[in-house]
């Protein structure tokens, strides 16, 4: 095999394992969080002042885990429930909520914006 062939064959190994890499982290993997038990139960007030205290503590308490989050809905989106105004929840599947509603949303962590103060959870459903 010539030179220019072998680093061809390369760099597509290498961009496919970038790419499905990259999925994979974003994705969080094959999870299912519906059927997952909540490493942790609190409520939007505490798990915010966690991150407000400490974020990287919290971060390495939360990031990816499997939590269950109570508060009052405080904005609505397409797929998106914000409570309290300090966690912004990315739903599974659209539902009706009312605003100002007390609900309990079972989701994934993915990060705290420092920027805008809003722990991100994605893969969310309401819990009945």
């Amino acid at each position: 095999m010539s030179k220019k062939v072998k680093i061809l064959i390369g760099l597509i190994v290498i961009i496919t394992t970038g790419y499905f890499g990259y999925n994979y982290i974003m994705t969080g993997g094959a999870r299912d969080v519906q059927t997952e038990k909540s490493e942790y139960t609190t409520s939007a007030t505490n798990v915010f002042t966690e991150f407000s205290n400490n974020s990287e503590t919290a971060t390495a308490k939360y990031l990816n885990k499997t939590v269950e989050i109570s508060g009052k809905v405080t904005n609505v989106g397409e797929n998106v429930i914000t409570l309290d105004e300090k966690v912004s929840c990315q739903l599974q599947v659209a539902e009706k909520v009312a605003i100002g509603s007390q609900v309990n949303i079972k989701g994934r962590v993915t990060g705290y914006d420092d920027l805008l103060e809003e722990l991100k959870l994605d893969q969310c459903l309401i819990v009945k």
